[in-house]
């Protein structure tokens, strides 16, 4: 008999195609996970993305995200942005900024929905560390007054490392009140982003806490955050906080990742031994067909699981880019550890709990 998650996962439809049109970049951020900088030697022709963008909307998907590399430096970019409007799906370019202010008048008129920044710092020290350029910082303010000037919707990604946990209420305090959309994700050992700074499992599960606390603290209308499908799974006192309720990696599902040359995962963060098929050699729909009936398998950790049936192993990206690392970043099983240590040393549940969660939250005064 199926469980609810698998009843749940069934009745999910296609929301987001994530499409890196190019690993062409003109930056260099130390954790880019598509190590950008080059074109790609067999990237999609124009006509080729064109056709895409119809199999995209074919398939259902109601949005498409362009993102790259630094997707402006493909010259049909906003051409494919155009298409991806006329055939009625939502548009959001992803983009570092640095040449965004010249296509300003142009992203407006083709009616982007969505044009989305990265701010990866407090301070400009931070920032500009990380996107590898400086002035990176005082330029993404800077586009981001002149986005909302040109009444041009814009959000931010921040992607938490150990260089930058203990800016966040800094970068919260910079937009609250401003509609501006904030996603906050983690960064993963891929691509160029070294293993070192990875946080560790309990600043994951302090910045699950920071998540959780501002949901409580502001309105969505003040502070419309959104937390990536790397944070969960089935914790004991945090909500989910992407996905609610979590049903499984939505990767091939909700969500699609398209590669610059036409290859097709199920999310962009996915290794290449993930890479379900090409659309030059076969449609969409087909490849889609065959993605959606890899099974979830449980691994380490998760085998011993008493959730894993409805979890599903969490965001599978996550999972594999972290593999290596001793336990996994799993609120649930950082909880377990945390009960284990206070049987050990004899606190009471709620002794333990409180001091527990006060702890992490220091981490952010």
């Amino acid at each position: 008999m199926a469980n609810l998650s698998s009843i749940l996962l069934s009745k999910i439809h296609p929301s987001c195609a994530v499409w890196e049109i190019t690993l062409r970049c003109n930056s260099k951020c130390i954790h880019c996970g598509s190590d950008a900088g080059s074109t790609r030697s067999d990237e999609l022709t124009t006509s080729e993305a064109l056709n895409l963008v119809k199999q995209i909307r074919d398939s259902g998907y109601k949005g498409v995200a362009l993102m790259g590399g630094e997707p402006l430096l493909r010259e049909d970019c906003l051409e494919i942005g155009k298409e991806i409007k006329q055939q009625k799906m939502q548009l959001s370019i992803i983009t570092n900024g640095i040449i965004l202010e010249r296509y300003l008048k142009e992203i407006k008129n083709i009616e982007t929905d969505c044009v989305t920044l990265s701010l990866d710092g407090g301070t400009a020290k931070t920032h500009d560390y990380l996107r590898g350029s400086k002035g990176s910082f005082n330029n993404t303010m800077r586009l981001i007054a002149l986005l909302k000037q040109h009444q041009i919707p814009v959000s931010i990604i921040t992607t938490v490392n150990k260089l930058n946990l203990k800016e966040l209420n800094m970068i919260k305090n910079m937009i609250l009140d401003s509609q501006i959309a904030w996603q906050i994700q983690i960064a993963i050992p891929i691509g160029r982003f070294p293993r070192e700074l990875v946080i560790s499992r309990e600043e994951f599960y302090a910045l699950a806490l920071f998540i959780e606390v501002n949901y409580r603290k502001y309105k969505y209308k003040r502070l419309p955050l959104i937390g990536a499908h790397c944070f969960g799974y089935f914790s004991r006192y945090i909500h989910h906080l992407a996905l609610s309720p979590w049903i499984g990696c939505q990767a091939g599902f909700s969500t699609l990742g398209i590669q610059s040359n036409g290859n097709i995962k199920g999310c962009l963060t996915l290794p290449d031994d993930y890479i379900e098929g090409n659309i030059r050699d076969e449609s969409l729909k087909d490849i889609l067909i065959r993605l959606r009936k890899r099974k979830s398998v449980p691994r380490g950790y998760c085998q011993s699981c008493d959730v894993f049936k409805e979890c599903k192993g969490g965001c599978l990206g996550t999972s594999l880019a972290l593999e290596s690392f001793e336990n996994p970043y799993c609120l649930r099983a950082i909880e377990n550890s945390f009960i284990a240590q206070n049987k050990n040393q004899k606190k009471t549940k709620t002794e333990a709990k409180s001091a527990r969660l006060n702890n992490l939250l220091k981490i952010f005064n």
